[in-house]
């Protein structure tokens, strides 16, 4: 037949879509093989061999069933089914108080390919650090991520507040157009300034899209609650998107770098050059950072933001996400004995595999030994059986219903698809080292249930007890707040929310015990808030307790900034002391970690003196008299430690506490603390 006119010149366009398809495909295919070697990077599978796809079909038949049902009612196939989430999660956040963030429903869950990627990320920038700097430890890296991510949320919530107070500033950063090549150049003259500004203009992009996505119906938050809660789903979890290095907490990294390495080479005089070495490791550092923030971006907006259930991809999946199969397991612990038989002496290791449909041309022209290359590698974590029982009371919890067309089957497939999530994503914060060789994570230590017992003993007269910065790993009170609230994973088991926006007229009476991340920049806000709060309480008269764990801050007089003092301090003592080598070794040790500690005691010390000078009472704790559980208790077979630091007790009361006998509660307090780590480990001994 002839061609119709014109169909010649329409033949290039259709060669230019296929090539450009083609293209497509494999950029793909190469995206794919690239996060499946993320998993491979940063997995351990045991044996080293992966799971081929018609294994694990004859190993997870029944549940790959169970799952595709599941992938029809998340995606919303079934209006029974969805109707039934909805319902799930409705009934839940009727139960809980009107100052708690409603949970987020079951297809919410993260995207576990992108948690993934983000671990490898943040394990990347905290081994470059501790190796840019030999000797320096993990808690400095966890304390500049912890600071970094809350300015960056402090800036978004001012642009937010900008906008409600003079609704005419939001016209500045909706006409403004982006600038490019020389444009977006700054001079040198103003070039911190035009960073500043070019970063500012970003984050006000960023909110004026969540804006326009931001649903204002039935949410019970304020106009500025709403909007930062919509930001914290385009922007990272964990990693600040554009820190400078003129941000607080970059300068005291910068400080503790610089102490470490005078530190290091026993005070010497050559602090310029010293501080010149520390400020090019921190701009290195904050440059990989964004640009580990722009390659995570890049995944999410690939694979989706939220995990898929199921073997097969629905169409009508919302926002791309992408399937994948969480499957757990019960091994024998190492301080498991045979004589022990309690589900909590177990520990569960759970397996994550990616699900990739295979071409049938390339896999029939693989032979043998290339389908043993090509298998799947899945990632395996493991939690203890104490800590898995303890987050599932808290998943079922959330989530009540009755009239729920969910099997039990099916709500174990998401309860293990968020445990996974939530153990990478700490792990995460960790600094990403914690799951392969246990570092890091002391930022999440609790204190003992004890200590929570006399608090409830002394102040729970007058209301129920509330922890203001917990996790659903160290959670000991029914209603507690934490890092990653609710849209986000810690919805999934409860969180109330994050303390930082705790409404302050829906604070209720009671006791509230707070035990921050041992960070400046989180300790700093944390002061401030709690002052705006007691005044709230004290306004509206209402009987409020805040009790505050943090570190003694103590400056050496002895020791200067720089550390110079402390070496000339140290030699003294080297010629006067005569004494054994070991204990001649173990003073040194104090004497060159004076400059260090100072460093860190100085950029906390406002804070302290700020719950210090408005206290009821002030209890000091010597580090060797006291102790605490550890970060990482669901993944270490101990949960205890001893302190390496004094700790302070700093009880801040809306009215007076003459009922209190503060002598008595002191010795009942210091009992409380009492290090379990050396019973533990003599229980541990007995077991073998």
């Amino acid at each position: 037949m002839p061609k119709p006119s014109g169909s010649s010149s329409s033949d290039p366009p259709k060669k230019k879509k296929r090539k450009l398809d083609s293209k497509r495909n494999k950029k793909k295919s190469s995206a794919q093989e690239e996060l499946s070697a993320v998993c491979n990077i940063t997995g351990i599978s045991g044996d080293g061999q992966g799971l081929a796809d018609d294994t694990i079909d004859d190993i997870w038949g029944n549940e790959l069933d169970c799952l595709n049902e599941l992938a029809t009612a998340q995606a919303g196939g079934s209006s029974s089914s969805s109707t039934s989430i909805k319902d799930t999660t409705s009934k839940a956040a009727e139960e809980i108080s009107q100052s708690q963030t409603p949970p987020p429903t079951l297809k919410e869950i993260p995207n576990l390919r992108v948690e993934l990627a983000r671990h490898l990320q943040v394990e990347t920038l905290s081994t470059f650090l501790l190796q840019a700097c030999p000797g320096l430890r993990m808690p400095t890296f966890e304390r500049w991520l912890l600071d970094s991510k809350l300015e960056e949320s402090d800036r978004m919530q001012s642009i937010a507040e900008s906008w409600v107070t003079d609704p005419s500033s939001k016209l500045h950063f909706k006409n403004q157009k982006k600038k490019y090549g020389r444009a977006a150049l700054h001079s040198e003259e103003n070039a911190a300034q035009g960073r500043e500004d070019a970063r500012r203009m970003k984050e006000a992009r960023t909110l004026l899209d969540a804006e326009k996505n931001a649903n204002h119906e039935g949410s019970k938050l304020g106009k500025i609650d709403r909007l930062v809660m919509k930001t914290r789903a385009l922007i990272d979890a964990v990693l600040p998107g554009n820190p400078l290095e003129t941000d607080p907490s970059c300068t005291r990294l910068v400080d503790e770098i610089v102490a470490h390495k005078l530190k290091m080479n026993d005070g010497s005089d050559e602090t310029n050059a010293t501080q010149e070495e520390a400020e090019q490791v921190v701009k290195e550092l904050l440059s990989r950072c964004s640009e580990a923030v722009k390659e995570i971006q890049q995944l999410q907006s690939r694979f989706g933001t939220y995990f898929g259930f199921g073997k097969k991809r629905s169409k009508n999946s919302s926002n791309g996400s992408t399937s994948g199969l969480v499957r757990a397991e019960w091994v024998s612990g190492e301080s498991t004995s045979t004589k022990k038989s309690s589900p909590d002496a177990l520990v569960c290791s759970l397996s994550y595999i990616t699900t990739k449909k295979k071409s049938s041309s390339a896999s029939a022209s693989l032979d043998n030994n290339d389908k043993v290359q090509k298998k799947t590698k899945p990632f395996i974590v493991k939690v203890n059986g104490q800590h898995y029982h303890k987050l599932r009371r808290l998943f079922d919890k959330t989530y009540v219903s009755d009239d729920s067309s969910l099997t039990n089957d099916q709500m174990t497939h998401v309860f293990h698809a968020a445990l996974f999530a939530i153990i990478i994503r700490y792990s995460t914060l960790a600094g990403g080292q914690q799951l392969n060789v246990l570092r890091g994570g002391g930022m999440q230590g609790a204190i003992h249930d004890t200590v929570f017992d006399c608090f409830a003993k002394w102040f729970g007269t007058h209301g129920s007890g509330t922890e203001c910065f917990a996790s659903p790993f160290n959670a000991n009170m029914t209603q507690y707040y934490s890092a990653f609230p609710s849209p986000d994973i810690d919805g999934f088991f409860g969180s109330h929310g994050d303390f930082f926006r705790l409404n302050a007229n829906t604070l209720r009476p009671g006791w509230y015990e707070a035990n921050p991340p041992f960070s400046p920049g989180v300790m700093e806000k944390m002061a401030k808030r709690l002052m705006d709060l007691l005044d709230v309480a004290r306004e509206r008269d209402i009987d409020v307790t805040f009790i505050v764990i943090i570190p003694s801050c103590r400056i050496d007089k002895n020791n200067n900034k720089d550390g110079q003092d402390a070496s000339t301090e140290k030699r003294k003592k080297k010629k006067k002391r005569k004494k054994k080598h070991k204990h001649d070794s173990e003073e040194d040790e104090k004497s060159n970690s004076n400059a260090l500690t100072n460093a860190i005691h100085h950029s906390a010390l406002s804070s302290f003196n700020i719950l210090v000078q408005n206290c009821s009472s002030h209890t000091v704790l010597s580090k060797r008299d006291h102790g605490y559980v550890e970060g990482s208790q669901h993944l270490r077979p101990t949960q205890f430690k001893e302190s390496q630091y004094d700790s302070s007790v700093i009880v801040l009361r809306s009215k007076s506490c003459k009922d209190i006998d503060t002598e008595e509660f002191e010795t009942d307090l210091r009992k409380a603390f009492k290090s379990r780590h050396l019973i533990e480990l003599q229980q541990r001994r007995d077991c073998d």
